[in-house]
C-alpha cells in the first residue's frame, strides 16, 4: 500500500506548539492594543464634553452681574466663589483637558503604529506557514 500525503485540506494551516504560542501572543497583543485605542477614544470624548460644558458655563457666567453669588463644587460641597475666580478655574479646566487630549492622541498614534506592526507580523507569520506548507 502506498502512503498518502497527510496534509490538511486547502486553507488550513498547521502550527507547531511554538508557532501556535507565537500566534496566540500576537493575537492577544492586538486585542489589548485595540482595547486601549477604544479606551483612549472614550477618554478624548469625555474630555471634549467637559471642555464644551466648561465653555458654555463660562459664557453663561460672563453675562451675570459681578456681584452675583456663585458657588463652585469642591468635592461633596459647594463653596461661595467670586465670578472671576470661577471663570479662572473654568479656563484652567479647559486648558488641562486640552493638554490631556494632546497627550492621549500622542499615545493613540503610538498604539496605532504598534497595531499596524502586530498585524504585519501576524500576516508574515501566516504567509511563512503557507509557504512552508507548499514547499
Amino acid at each position: 500500500m502506498g502512503h498518502k500525503d497527510q496534509r490538511p485540506s486547502t486553507g488550513t494551516i498547521v502550527l507547531t506548539k511554538q508557532g501556535l504560542k507565537a500566534f496566540q501572543e500576537l493575537q492577544t497583543k492586538m486585542i489589548t492594543t485595540r482595547q486601549q485605542l477604544k479606551f483612549s477614544d472614550a477618554q478624548v470624548e469625555t474630555l471634549k464634553n467637559q471642555i464644551t460644558h466648561s465653555k458654555l458655563l463660562d459664557q453663561e457666567i460672563s453675562t451675570l452681574p459681578e456681584d452675583t453669588r456663585t458657588y463652585e463644587g469642591v468635592g461633596r460641597m459647594f463653596m461661595l466663589q467670586p465670578i472671576p475666580e470661577v471663570r479662572k478655574n473654568l479656563t484652567k479646566k479647559i486648558q488641562t483637558s486640552d493638554e490631556k487630549i494632546k497627550s492621549i492622541n500622542e499615545t493613540k498614534e503610538f498604539l496605532e503604529r504598534n497595531l499596524a506592526e502586530e498585524e504585519e507580523n501576524l500576516r508574515e507569520m501566516i504567509q511563512a506557514r503557507m509557504k512552508e506548507r507548499y514547499d
